[in-house]
């Protein structure tokens, strides 16, 4: 029996060592299935269109990275507040690893690609507010939430990526993220507290 998970993750890695050097626009189809050493058959057995692979590649990419960094997290860490602080830190981290990728998405004002992976990196997003506010026990609905902090951090992670990769002053500009998040971290630490005291 085949491992169609491995096949369809080797057409993942492949779009997004390509979104690395060269605009989504410009990647094709044939050039995929060129580097997976794959027919069309195949990745059309996988996926509808390109814009498919991209949806998918994007939250299993989002998925595995995130969450795999998440866990170190848990496992290293014991502090509610470092916990959060740490893993506000994370998204800003993996936003600026993925900038490139992220800028390549958007070609001459066509935006759909880059809507997209921000869907997919909002999914995964709301999920783990879910999981915060059910498990810390506020009674606030989750899809506001989402949207709200979502919005403002992504946002912001892009601007800190643009910071890191365009500003000389690397060192200080970590160090202004490292800041916020902790700031951010504390925010969540005095609503959480309070909700607890309601």
């Amino acid at each position: 029996m085949k491992d169609t998970s491995k096949t369809s993750k080797e057409f993942e890695k492949v779009l997004f060592a390509l979104l690395e050097k060269k605009n989504y626009h410009d990647i094709t189809i044939n050039e995929i299935c060129a580097l997976t050493n794959k027919t069309k058959m195949t990745f059309y057995s996988y996926f509808k269109d390109k814009d498919d692979l991209l949806s998918k590649a994007s939250i299993n990419l989002i998925n595995y990275e995130y969450n795999e960094a998440y866990e170190k997290i848990i496992n290293k860490e014991t502090s509610s507040e470092e916990i959060e602080y740490l893993s506000i830190l994370e998204t800003y981290e993996w936003v600026a690893r993925h900038y490139n990728q992220i800028q390549n998405l958007i070609y001459k004002g066509e935006t759909l690609p880059f809507e997209i992976f921000k869907k997919a990196l909002y999914i995964n997003y709301s999920k783990f507010i879910a999981y915060a506010i059910s498990s810390s026990g506020i009674d606030i609905p989750s899809d506001y939430l989402s949207v709200f902090c979502f919005e403002g951090i992504f946002g912001s992670c892009l601007y800190y990526a643009e910071q890191l990769k365009n500003n000389k002053n690397k060192k200080k500009t970590k160090e202004s993220i490292k800041k916020i998040c902790r700031l951010l971290a504390k925010l969540v630490m005095v609503v959480e507290k309070g909700e607890e005291n309601s």
